[in-house]
Protein backbone atom coordinates (compact mmCIF):
# COMPACT_ATOMS: atom_id res chain seq x y z
CA UNK A 1 0.00 0.00 0.00
CA UNK A 2 1.62 3.13 -0.79
CA UNK A 3 1.77 5.81 1.63
CA UNK A 4 -0.59 8.86 1.58
CA UNK A 5 1.03 11.69 0.10
CA UNK A 6 1.46 15.04 2.63
CA UNK A 7 0.33 18.11 1.91
CA UNK A 8 2.48 21.53 2.05
CA UNK A 9 1.16 24.46 1.52
CA UNK A 10 3.67 27.64 1.33
CA UNK A 11 3.00 30.95 2.64
CA UNK A 12 5.50 33.60 1.34
CA UNK A 13 5.26 37.16 0.91
CA UNK A 14 5.11 38.69 -2.46
CA UNK A 15 7.75 40.94 -1.72
CA UNK A 16 10.20 38.06 -2.70
CA UNK A 17 11.67 35.96 -5.03
CA UNK A 18 9.58 32.71 -4.69
CA UNK A 19 10.47 31.28 -7.56
CA UNK A 20 14.61 31.43 -6.12
CA UNK A 21 14.03 31.23 -2.48
CA UNK A 22 10.90 28.92 -2.30
CA UNK A 23 10.10 27.10 -5.40
CA UNK A 24 13.11 25.87 -6.85
CA UNK A 25 14.50 24.80 -3.74
CA UNK A 26 11.76 22.71 -2.52
CA UNK A 27 11.13 20.94 -6.27
CA UNK A 28 14.79 19.81 -6.18
CA UNK A 29 14.36 17.61 -3.51
CA UNK A 30 14.11 13.79 -3.94
CA UNK A 31 12.37 13.39 -0.54
CA UNK A 32 9.42 15.91 -1.05
CA UNK A 33 8.89 14.16 -4.80
CA UNK A 34 6.32 12.35 -3.79
CA UNK A 35 4.29 14.52 -1.89
CA UNK A 36 1.85 17.38 -3.03
CA UNK A 37 3.38 21.36 -2.99
CA UNK A 38 0.97 23.89 -2.71
CA UNK A 39 2.82 26.80 -4.42
CA UNK A 40 -0.13 29.82 -4.60
CA UNK A 41 -0.69 31.58 -7.54
CA UNK A 42 1.06 28.53 -9.31
CA UNK A 43 -0.47 27.08 -12.53
CA UNK A 44 -2.42 24.08 -10.12
CA UNK A 45 -3.81 26.33 -8.12
CA UNK A 46 -4.00 29.67 -9.60
CA UNK A 47 -7.63 30.37 -9.29
CA UNK A 48 -8.21 28.86 -5.65
CA UNK A 49 -9.02 30.52 -2.46
CA UNK A 50 -6.04 30.44 0.04
CA UNK A 51 -8.08 29.46 2.14
CA UNK A 52 -9.34 26.20 0.39
CA UNK A 53 -5.62 25.60 0.20
CA UNK A 54 -4.65 25.86 3.47
CA UNK A 55 -7.67 23.46 4.69
CA UNK A 56 -6.25 21.34 2.11
CA UNK A 57 -2.76 21.08 3.18
CA UNK A 58 -1.79 19.08 6.11
CA UNK A 59 1.02 21.40 7.09
CA UNK A 60 2.11 24.56 6.32
CA UNK A 61 5.70 26.33 5.74
CA UNK A 62 6.03 29.84 6.10
CA UNK A 63 8.92 32.19 5.07
CA UNK A 64 8.76 35.04 7.41
CA UNK A 65 11.61 37.13 5.19
CA UNK A 66 10.25 40.28 3.94
CA UNK A 67 6.32 40.34 5.37
CA UNK A 68 3.67 41.36 3.55
CA UNK A 69 -0.31 41.54 4.23
CA UNK A 70 -1.03 38.77 2.38
CA UNK A 71 1.78 36.50 4.47
CA UNK A 72 0.09 37.25 7.57
CA UNK A 73 -3.46 36.76 6.46
CA UNK A 74 -2.49 33.54 5.47
CA UNK A 75 -0.50 33.02 8.67
CA UNK A 76 -2.94 33.94 10.66
CA UNK A 77 -5.51 31.82 9.07
CA UNK A 78 -3.27 28.77 8.92
CA UNK A 79 -3.19 29.39 12.54
CA UNK A 80 -6.55 29.33 13.44
CA UNK A 81 -7.12 26.37 11.34
CA UNK A 82 -4.57 24.44 13.91
CA UNK A 83 -2.17 23.87 11.04
CA UNK A 84 1.29 22.27 11.83
CA UNK A 85 4.08 25.21 11.06
CA UNK A 86 7.70 25.18 10.22
CA UNK A 87 8.75 29.03 9.97
CA UNK A 88 11.78 30.13 8.28
CA UNK A 89 13.49 33.38 7.67
CA UNK A 90 16.60 34.09 5.89
CA UNK A 91 19.59 34.94 8.34
CA UNK A 92 20.97 38.30 6.25
CA UNK A 93 16.93 39.41 6.28
CA UNK A 94 16.03 38.51 9.27
CA UNK A 95 12.30 39.23 10.39
CA UNK A 96 10.05 41.39 12.34
CA UNK A 97 10.48 39.97 16.05
CA UNK A 98 6.25 40.12 16.38
CA UNK A 99 6.01 36.64 15.05
CA UNK A 100 8.28 35.53 17.91
CA UNK A 101 5.02 36.05 20.01
CA UNK A 102 3.11 33.27 17.80
CA UNK A 103 5.14 30.63 16.26
CA UNK A 104 7.51 28.61 18.57
CA UNK A 105 10.38 28.58 16.79
CA UNK A 106 11.33 30.58 13.99
CA UNK A 107 14.55 28.90 12.19
CA UNK A 108 16.97 30.67 10.29
CA UNK A 109 18.41 29.47 6.56
CA UNK A 110 21.19 30.88 5.09
CA UNK A 111 21.16 29.38 1.34
CA UNK A 112 19.01 26.70 -0.38
CA UNK A 113 20.32 23.64 0.69
CA UNK A 114 19.62 24.54 4.50
CA UNK A 115 16.22 25.59 3.33
CA UNK A 116 15.18 22.44 1.81
CA UNK A 117 16.71 20.73 4.57
CA UNK A 118 14.23 22.28 6.77
CA UNK A 119 11.73 21.51 4.86
CA UNK A 120 12.67 18.23 4.18
CA UNK A 121 12.80 17.46 8.15
CA UNK A 122 9.85 18.94 8.86
CA UNK A 123 8.02 16.95 6.36
CA UNK A 124 9.39 13.72 7.49
CA UNK A 125 8.29 14.32 11.00
CA UNK A 126 4.54 14.16 9.39
CA UNK A 127 5.09 11.24 7.23
CA UNK A 128 2.49 8.40 8.14
CA UNK A 129 0.90 10.66 10.75
CA UNK A 130 -1.85 11.45 7.14
CA UNK A 131 -5.04 9.55 7.30
CA UNK A 132 -7.84 9.99 5.69
CA UNK A 133 -6.86 13.43 4.80
CA UNK A 134 -6.49 14.74 8.03
CA UNK A 135 -3.77 14.79 10.47
CA UNK A 136 -4.56 11.73 13.03
CA UNK A 137 -4.33 13.77 16.05
CA UNK A 138 -5.49 11.51 18.28
CA UNK A 139 -4.03 10.35 21.48
CA UNK A 140 -5.42 6.76 23.29
CA UNK A 141 -5.47 7.47 27.17
CA UNK A 142 -6.89 4.64 28.17
CA UNK A 143 -9.42 2.02 27.12
CA UNK A 144 -12.97 1.28 27.81
CA UNK A 145 -14.44 -1.89 29.28
CA UNK A 146 -17.72 -3.65 28.86
CA UNK A 147 -19.09 -3.04 32.66
CA UNK A 148 -20.99 -6.45 32.41
CA UNK A 149 -17.69 -8.42 31.47
CA UNK A 150 -18.80 -9.33 28.15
Amino acid sequence: MEKPRLRIYFIHSSNINANEQIYLPVLRSDQLSHDELIFVGSNNYADKYYKDLIDRANVCVVDLTDEDMGLNMELKYAITAKKPILALANKEKGYDAKYDKILKNVIGYTNEAEFRYFVETFAKNYEGKVYNDELDNSVVVGILKDPSGA
